[in-house]
């Protein structure tokens, strides 16, 4: 009798705990859900602002439902020859600069992750540098100026090439692989550029995945070179041109005919969908590549 009661006094606890840790949950969604709303409200009173009419704006500028719909606004920006410009710049940027950029980081991060070889601890002790140390703003544009890159598209393009930080991911990626592929390789008869084509670059695509993201982001929003090296308007990036016109209250974006419900708040919200979702709609192809290779970068190596 006293043993049934012990384990019916067991399961008795095993059943509370389990209830008490269901409960432990939902509070956890709850605060999880409050998160979330926080997070997104700001974009979806944003995309509100964008599709209301501007008397709709200057009742309730805080909206919960849209209580008058207009795409005037939309109309005004898909017609803007100005910022189809700045989306043609900053595509070019998305598709070469990534590309650009992910070669010499990837071949870069490869090399640092073989045996030693002479001069290989100085060079990466000279990459870490840059981390934390920089040369000034007033000698990286005297720099710019001397190397032919001012007002060309090449300055937001070509000081990026390599990212320290995304080619120590790949670095510990590749060091991370087994060696004896590359000694299996070289068995078979194959020489080092084959080895790292055919072998370790196949096995690196979820680290490739993550570093290409962070640096199409990166491409997408760029802006700060464009504002200091640019001064051709066919030239800029589309955030640049983003921020010029938040800055100056929209007035450079005007009306198309038989527009007429645009205002300032109403286009600032509608450049800014215009320039996020493309990215937006881009991340959710490639987040599983992304969560796997940053985890195995950043610990492994």
């Amino acid at each position: 009798m006293e043993k049934e009661n012990k384990k019916i006094s067991r399961k008795r606890q095993r059943r509370n705990f389990l209830n008490r840790l269901q409960g432990l949950d939902w509070v956890i969604f709850a605060m999880l859900l409050v998160y979330a709303i926080l997070i997104i409200y700001p974009f979806y009173n944003a995309f509100l602002i964008s599709i209301s009419p501007e008397h709709v704006y200057l009742e309730t500028p805080i909206l919960l439902w849209p209580k008058e719909v207009t795409f005037d606004n939309y109309r005004a920006v898909f017609t803007n020859k100005t910022l189809w410009s700045g989306f043609g710049v900053t595509m070019f940027l998305l598709l070469f600069g990534t590309a650009y950029q992910l070669f010499f980081t990837v071949i870069t991060g490869y090399a640092l992750s073989r045996n030693k070889w002479i001069g290989k601890g100085f060079l990466m002790n000279m990459i870490l540098v840059t981390m934390f140390f920089g040369g000034g703003l007033i000698p990286y544009y005297f720099l710019i100026k001397n190397l032919g890159l001012y007002n060309t598209i090449w300055v937001m393009v070509i000081p990026g090439a390599i990212d320290t930080y995304n080619m120590l991911l790949m670095r510990n990626y590749f060091a991370s692989l087994p060696a004896d592929l590359e000694e299996s390789a070289k068995i078979d008869g194959a020489n080092d550029i084959q080895i790292f084509v055919k072998v370790y670059l196949p096995m690196a695509l979820p680290m490739l995945a993550t570093v290409g993201l962070f640096f199409a982001v990166g491409n997408w929003n760029s802006w700060y070179n464009g504002m200091l090296f640019i001064e051709k308007a066919n030239l800029k990036p589309l955030q640049l041109i983003l921020r010029e016109l938040i800055a100056t209250s929209s007035s450079q974006i005007e009306s198309p005919i038989g527009v007429t419900d645009v205002y300032s708040e109403g286009l600032q919200m509608a450049c800014i969908f215009f320039t996020i979702v493309p990215m937006m709609s881009f991340y959710p192809f490639v987040q599983k590549f992304f969560v796997k290779g940053l985890v195995v970068g950043a610990i492994k190596g």
